[in-house]
This record gives C-alpha cells, structure tokens and sequence, in this order.
C-alpha cells in the first residue's frame, strides 16, 4: 500500500515537474502548520510513538486559513496498514439541491485502529485494564497540493478517549458534514438481548445515524453513509433498536450532519403537502447527545405475549359468559318463540304504484309496512357477509405481499426511513422491526371471533320473526364481526411497515365497520327498503378510491371532487330517507302538490316532519364537518384519509344517538339492561382508548425525521405503548358497541310490528 502512494506522487511530480517531498517523522503529538504549493510536499510518518500505542483511535483534524476561492484543493492521504483514507480542503459535499455543493474549510476524520481485531477479541481485557494487548498504531499523512500559490494547512491529532461507550453513560459528540464522528459499543454480559440508541440534539440539524458492523473502515462520509448498516435521519429526537444477535462482535454508531435540512423536510416526501417545510440554508454543526441502554430480554417479549394473550382470553371467556347467561336468563329468553317456517315467501305488496302512494301520504308508517318478506330480509342480510368476505380476501392477500416485501426491503438495506416506527418501543421479533404494534391487534381478531360466536348463540335462541319484533339481520352482525377481525389482520400488516403508502391498509375496513353500524341501525326500522350490500360495497369503494387520491395527491381539486361527490351523495340519501326509496314517487307527488295548491305554506310542509327536522339537523352537521375537517387540513393539523376515518365515524356515532334518542325519549320504549350495560362499557371503553389514540407517538404525515420527535417510550410491562394500548382498548370497545346495537331493540321483541313506529 504504501509502494502505491509513492508511486501517485511520482506521477503527480511527472505531471508537476520538480517536486520537493519534506519526509518528516515526528517524535510527538502535537498541533502542525505547513505551507504547501504545486512544488513543495510533506509526507508525515507517525511511526513508534509512545503515544499511539493505546487502544483509542486518532482523529486527525485539518483546516486551512487560506483563501478558499482557489480552485486548486490541498490533498490529505492517510495511510494505515490495511486501509487509506483521503479528503481535501477546502472539502466540497454535494448538497441535496443539483449541482449546487457547500464547501468546508476544516475536515476531520476518525481513524479505524489498525489492532481492532484484536482489541475486540481482547475487550475484557481492554475494559479491565489487566493483561497485555498489542495496539501500537502507526500510519504516514500525505500533504499536497497543485496550487502555484502558497496555501496554508494545520493538522492535528487527537486521541478518542470516549471511543468505546459504556451502558447507560450520555455522550456527547459535536458533528457536521465536514466532520463526522463515530464510536463504537461491544456487547456484554450485563447487555440484554436488545439496546436502544436513544439519540437527541437541540440544534435541529438533519443526521444520518448509523449502526455498522464492526470491520473497517467505517462509511463516515456523507456519500457512502447509506451503503453500509442500518441508518435513519433524525433532527431532534431519534432511536434505533440494535438486536444482540446482528451484531455479536459490536458495532460502530457513525453520526454524520447532512449540508441541507432536505432529507429531513417535507421536500423530501414522495407525497405533496399543503403545509411543506422548504429546504433552507442552515446551521450545519450539530451537538449530538446519545445514550446506549438495555432493551428487553427473552423473559419480558414472553410476559409481553403471554400476558396480553392471557388477559385476553379471560375477558373473552368472561364476555362469551355474560353473552350466554344474558341469551339464556335475560330479556329474550322470556319471548315467543318463532320459526322460518312460519313465514311466508313473496314480494312486498306496497311496490304498486297506489301502495306507494299511500305509504308516501303516510306520516305514521310502522315496522310491518316495511317487513312484508322476512325471508328476503334475511337473504339480503346475508349478503352483506358475502361481499365483506369477498373484500376481505382480495384485499387483504396484495397487501400482505405488499407490507412483507416493504419489511424484507428494510432487513436488507437497512433505510429505516421506510417505516414510521415508535423507534423508542419497537420491539424487533421473528424478522419483523416492530412485532408489538404487529401483535397489540390480536384484540381485534379474538373479539370479533368472539362476537360472532354471540351472533351464532343468539341465532340459535332467536330465530327468524314472522310479526313481531325488529326484522333480524343475523347476516350483517356475522359482516360486522368478519370485519373486526380483518380490521385486526390489515391493522396488523400496516404496522409490519407503517408509511405514507400503506395508511390506507389501516383505515379501509374501519370505513367498512362504520358504515355497516349505520346501516344496521337504519334495517331496523326499514328492513326493506334500506342499502342493499351491492350498492353499500359500491360507495365504499369510491370512498376508498378519493381517500387514496386525497392521500397521493394533496391538492385542492381533489377537495373540490370531494365536495361535489359528497355534497351529491348526501342529496341521494336524504332523498331516499324521505321519500322512503322511492325518490322519483315522492318528487312528482310533491310537484303535483305544489302544483295544485301552489308555492304556500301547506303545499311545502312536510308530511314527516320528524324525519325532515332530522335530515336537516343532520346535513348541517355534515357539512360543518366538511368544513372543519378542510380547515384542520390546510392548517395541518391532519390529513385526508383520517379527515375522512372522522367523517364516517361521526356519521355512526350521530345516527347511534339519534337513533337512541328516538326510540328512549321520543317513541318511551325501554332500553333493556342488557344493550345499558354493554352501552356503558362500549363508552368507558372508547373513552380510555380515544385517550391514547390522541397522543400519538408517530406522524406518518410528516418527515420520518419529524415523526421521530413524536416517538415515546413504553407504558405497558415495558412492551407496549399508547398507540398499543389504542389497539388493546378500541378492540373491545368496537365489540361492546356491536353488542349494544344487537340487544338495543330486545325489548319490544315481542311487539307486533304494527305497533313499531319508523323513524
């Protein structure tokens, strides 16, 4: 190697002419200052020096104090026995804008020392200062230039005393683009199977971070960082999980500052955003303060598992046990019993033009008018579970290829930009970066098993009602728990690799859950007449479709198309609510009315006037919800597929009030105790995970730099944290609520539907 170096000197003087070449060997460390030109070079041989024999590396600091304008740059090659590290001054890194660089007039870089090897072989020995190790260093600086003029350089060496980091002991390193810093951490005894790297700075520099294996060299510059380890940007607040098992012989932790905030600003989102943060010229040096503590061991992912696991199975006996005992001893136990073979099968009569009419002049309609058919009632029922099913299938298989591709990407290149993660409770398990955000799910799946085994108990205590009682839709309830559970499994795959192109994997089959509350509550008092799942599946999926052009494209046409679409829908349901579905009878019915009395009072009253004081109130509500979800937006504060999640969600919560509200207050029909109970455990349920939902540990909308700063430790038995807890609580939250909206309307079971009010 070092045959090499004298042989590009050569070739540097051939090209030069004569060229004087000062071969110094210094007998100290201390601080130097030369003058070089095209001419005259200094070759530096730190050879045999008592103070390089110590098992902390050197860092070789460089700067010049001449004009930086020359175009002609001072060379600095630093050989060591197996490896050659080189820069120059001024030293030109490309920043993230094309063809534009920043230039610094000091470099510095961290040798790797030649005895690693053996200083890692040897460690206890280097930790307890007993023995003997073999670390004497040496290595030849090369100074030169092809500048004519005189330029000025100062060198100086500098031991890493805080080289090898200790557990549980804060650092603090100063690093820029021109200088970037590295130490490096061995595993121990007292390590547990992971440690976290918590990293903070005050000084708002976009970082590179990176975990690197313990060969030399070190990728410490900003054009090579990327190429080695896993790395992740951070700017003020960052985290990275290192499993013992990928690094057994140690690590190097390498911090680089980047030349531009680009890679940690909302330029560098893949998405467009309203509210983007520019890339701006800016502060480069950065103090950085970072801690290297224990994770959790075997013993604590076990209790994690198996404790959640565990308390899961006793709430799930203990709800199947109160389904039963409330099916068996509770308010429809004491009912008639009805078969399917006492109804009858046919076509409802009202569909003549004159039963319409009648039904539309009608401002006392009851429940019998609409259940003319049960077995039809039934068959549509259940083919609301078939398309939930159908759609649950087709969309879950891509995405779990999708998300899983996403997670091997991340193993092997190791880019942890990828994923939003809470980097401070991540928890990497069985090849997957954050197994407990994968595994707080389970909830879903287990309660919505749960759930429709309480569908099939009930089925087989309350059969098909011929006249009585609110038409059952067995079908839909079996919908709603086969979208709880796929709301478990494509929640779960989003969290393999949570990011701007996969929230859509989280939130889908919420739209479905909410929509399929609201048409539940609607059946019960319109079992004929309500969506059927063709055209419910239908809307959905044009729901699904704005949301993700609201998500890929952050633009104000996108709102606009939203707006005509809802603002249209909302016209279509209204009108059919009032009408009755039959939309086309009541508008000509309405303009003969108005043309035979005339634009008066009593020509635009409305025959139910319930109903349209309801839709009213409900419209306003929708659009103040459009309008404050488009504001929040703009500022910000959220995105388009969350802004959408609440709309939905709002909607089943009003009608579940409303519809509440009629039947108590309006209508004095009671509520039984059992739909009492599971109402109050659904809010204190919602109520305790809302909590956590709000106080998120991660922003997909953002940088993943920015989110990082949202991250949080953990608060459940060291392995799960809020957003976990969100997981574990909405879980049985979504089954309480289920199971109020299945018993609400158990007290007037045995009422002759005749006597049932619609509203």
């Amino acid at each position: 190697m070092e045959s090499r170096i004298w042989i590009l000197l050569g070739m540097i003087s051939t090209c030069l002419g004569s060229v004087f070449i000062d071969q110094i060997t210094p007998k100290v460390i201390e601080p130097l200052k030369f003058e070089l030109n095209a001419t005259y070079q200094v070759v530096l041989s730190y050879i045999d020096i008592p103070q390089l024999q110590t098992a902390n590396p050197f860092r070789i600091k460089t700067w010049t104090t001449s004009d930086t304008k020359t175009p002609l740059p001072i060379l600095v090659v630093v050989q060591q026995k197996s490896q050659v590290s080189a820069w120059s001054l001024p030293l030109v890194v490309e920043t993230s804008i094309l063809g534009k660089s920043t230039e610094f007039v000091k470099a510095s870089e961290t040798l790797c020392h030649d005895f690693m090897r053996n200083i890692i072989n040897d460690f206890d020995i280097l930790l307890g200062h007993t023995g003997t190790l073999e670390v004497s260093q040496c290595f030849i600086i090369s100074l030169s230039t092809s500048s004519p003029q005189n330029v000025t350089i100062h060198l100086e060496l500098e031991e890493e005393k805080n080289f090898y980091v200790n557990l549980g002991h804060k650092y603090s390193l100063l690093v820029s683009p021109s200088e970037p810093r590295y130490v490096f951490y061995k595993f121990n005894e007292n390590t547990s199977d992971t440690i976290v790297i918590e990293v903070d700075s005050e000084d708002d520099v976009c970082l590179i971070v990176s975990v690197q294996d313990s060969r030399c060299p070190v990728m410490d510059m900003n054009k090579d960082i990327k190429y080695e380890g896993t790395y992740q940007t951070v700017n003020l607040k960052g985290a990275i999980t290192v499993p013992k098992r990928n690094f057994n012989e140690g690590f190097f932790l390498v911090f680089v500052a980047r030349p531009d905030n680009f890679d940690c600003s909302e330029e560098s989102s893949l998405l467009p955003r309203i509210m983007s943060t520019p890339v701006t010229d800016m502060k480069t040096t950065s103090n950085v303060t970072f801690t290297v503590r224990n994770g959790i061991n075997v013993k604590q992912y076990r209790i994690g598992v198996f404790a959640t696991l565990g308390t899961l199975v006793v709430v799930g006996l203990l709800c199947i046990i109160l389904n039963i005992a409330f099916n068996r001893f509770g308010t429809i136990s004491k009912t008639d019993r009805k078969t399917e073979t006492d109804a009858p099968d046919g076509f409802p009569a009202f569909r003549r033009s004159e039963q319409i009419a009648r039904l539309l002049s009608n401002g006392s309609l009851t429940v019998a008018d609409f259940s003319t058919d049960p077995k039809r009632i039934k068959r549509r029922s259940f083919n609301y579970l078939s398309h939930t099913l159908s759609v649950a299938i087709f969309y879950s298989i891509p995405v779990v290829q999708l998300v899983v591709t996403y997670q091997r990407i991340v193993n092997k290149t190791g880019n942890e930009d990828m994923c939003y993660y809470n980097f401070l409770c991540a928890h990497p398990a069985f090849g997957f970066s954050d197994f407990n955000h994968i595994y707080s799910n389970i909830g879903y799946i287990v309660f919505g098993i749960i759930f429709i085994f309480a569908v099939v108990d009930r089925h087989s205590v309350i059969k098909l009602r011929v006249d009585r009682g609110i038409a059952v839709h067995y079908g839909l309830f079996h919908a709603m728990g086969l979208a709880l559970i796929i709301e478990g499994v494509l929640s779960a795959c989003y969290h393999i690799c949570p990011s701007q192109s996969s929230y859509q994997f989280d939130t889908s089959f919420m739209y479905v859950m909410a929509v399929l509350c609201m048409i539940k509550l609607y059946q019960n008092r319109h079992p004929e007449i309500n969506a059927t799942a063709y055209t419910t599946f239908t809307v959905l999926g044009g729901a699904i479709f704005l949301a993700m052009l609201g998500i890929l494209n952050a633009n104000m046409f996108i709102w606009i198309i939203f707006f005509i679409c809802y603002a249209t829908l909302t016209v279509i349901v209204s009108l059919k609510i009032y009408f009755l579905n039959f939309v086309l009878d009541g508008l000509t019915q309405f303009k003969n009315n108005v043309e035979k009395k005339g634009f008066c009072t009593e020509a635009l009253k409305p025959i139910r006037k319930t109903r349209f004081v309801v839709l009213l109130i409900a419209n306003v509500v929708n659009y103040a919800m459009l309008i404050t979800g488009f504001y929040l937006y703009t500022k910000g504060l959220t995105d388009f597929g969350t802004f959408l999640l609440g709309l939905l969600m709002g909607n089943a919560v009003i009608h579940t009030i409303f519809y509440t509200v009629m039947k108590k207050v309006i209508h004095k029909e009671k509520i039984c105790f059992e739909a009492i109970i599971y109402g109050i455990l659904s809010i204190l349920c919602w109520g305790a995970s809302g909590y956590f939902f709000l106080d998120a540990a991660t922003l997909w909308t953002v940088t993943p730099a920015e989110s990082r700063q949202w991250n949080q430790k953990c608060i459940l038995i060291d392995f799960f944290d809020r957003h976990d807890v969100w997981h574990l609580l909405s879980a049985p939250a979504l089954y309480f609520t289920f199971m109020y909206l299945m018993c609400l309307d158990d007290d007037i079971i045995d009422k002759y539907q005749t006597e049932l009010p619609v509203f």
